[in-house]
């Protein structure tokens, strides 16, 4: 027999003991067991592998925020002396930190678009290993894009803010 509570079942196993003692004069105990106990042990492996797979998300995104870090930060230093010579001729250092984030940007997009591509035609195998969401599911997409994009767009900024703050004269002393 299942009964359908509001809030906290556990108030309400000595209620349906009383109830359901009264309704069944035969039966010596009656047991009410809230369904959450049932369920949790066999739900355990789920919330870990749940759990497991945020923890490396976080780790991919991070890592991923590092790896486009390093990258636009060593183009930023090869490109100092151009940079200097593009405040030496009149660039605002906004300008400058606009064209670096702008590449970061660019480079997001495109593995965006890659991975998306890629996930969209591995979506299939993902199928079976979903609960009640699509593995095209637009909305995740979206999401997954947009924070990859912020991602992006923050690993980019310190290089930019650097770019933005270079000294024209010992950027072109440099080489």
């Amino acid at each position: 027999l299942f009964v359908r509570v509001a809030g906290n079942a556990r108030k309400f196993v000595p209620t349906l003991q009383k109830a359901l003692q009264r309704e069944m004069p035969g039966t010596t105990y009656i047991t009410v067991t809230p369904f959450q106990e049932i369920v949790s042990p066999m739900m355990q492996s789920f919330r870990l592998g749940a759990t497991t797979f945020v923890a490396f998300g976080a780790l991919a995104l991070l890592v991923a925020a590092m790896g486009l870090y390093s990258v636009i930060a060593y183009n930023v230093e090869q490109r100092t002396h151009e940079l200097g010579i593009r405040l030496a001729l009149g660039a605002q250092p906004r300008d400058l930190a606009t064209m670096v984030l702008s590449d970061g940007a660019r480079v997001a997009l495109i593995g965006l678009a890659i991975g998306v591509g890629v996930a969209w035609y591995a979506s299939k195998w993902l199928a079976p290993l979903l609960f009640d969401v699509s593995p095209r599911d637009t909305v995740v997409y979206a999401t997954a894009s947009l924070t990859l994009l912020l991602v992006a767009m923050v690993g980019s900024w310190v290089p930019a803010h650097r770019a933005s703050r270079t000294d024209p004269n010992i950027a072109l002393r440099s080489e």
